[in-house]
């Protein structure tokens, strides 16, 4: 009987033993191959890179186009719901362009349209700014919408995905809370 319990326990030993050399073993071969791979497809996969990272500064660009408009309705807007939008707005903003910073994303600078329409903003007062910041924010977040559709598409890297999944619920929800509160102004 302790002869059979023995056997059984060198059994064990043997198999977790052979397991873990045959993992570690593939291990190994698994990371070589990778770095293989990577090395041979690292052209392939600049490529890749420079249009995710050229969709990723889009979405900054207007990202960033957002938040200064948000920042600016924080004060000037004169209905309650659209001051609470842009107290949304700006937090969400701030939080995205974290992200973007984190993976290396440079804001560029404020194009034309940016630039159009917070002059237009700066100029507007009451209802009537209120109903631009609105107007602008619905279409700013409508071409988020199809940049992050966009990363998400051309992205290879889980996380890029997952972060683009999450901003494009929030901002498929912040387009519509936006036509909404636009109707109630109109």
């Amino acid at each position: 009987m302790f002869y059979k319990k023995k056997t059984m326990k060198n059994i064990t030993n043997h198999s977790r033993r052979k397991f873990l050399t045959t993992s570690v073993g593939a291990a190994v071969f698994a990371g070589a191959s990778a770095t293989f791979a990577g090395t041979f497809f690292k052209p392939f996969t600049l490529s890749a890179q420079g249009s995710t990272a050229a969709i990723q500064s889009k979405i900054a660009l207007l990202g960033n186009a957002s938040l200064q408009t948000s920042l600016l309705a924080a004060t000037k807007a004169v209905n309650p719901e659209v001051k609470m939008f842009a107290k949304f707005e700006t937090a969400e903003q701030e939080t995205i362009g974290k992200i973007l910073k984190d993976m290396g994303t440079v804001v560029p600078p404020p194009g034309a349209e940016q630039k159009a329409l917070l002059a237009k903003l700066q100029a507007a007062s009451g209802k009537a700014f209120d109903q631009a910041f609105m107007l602008g924010q619905v279409d700013t977040h409508q071409k988020l919408h199809q940049a992050v559709s966009e990363l998400l598409k051309q992205s290879t890297d889980v996380h890029v995905k997952h972060v683009a999944s999450l901003a494009l619920a929030t901002i498929t929800e912040h387009t519509e809370r936006g036509q909404i509160l636009l109707k109630k102004l109109g």
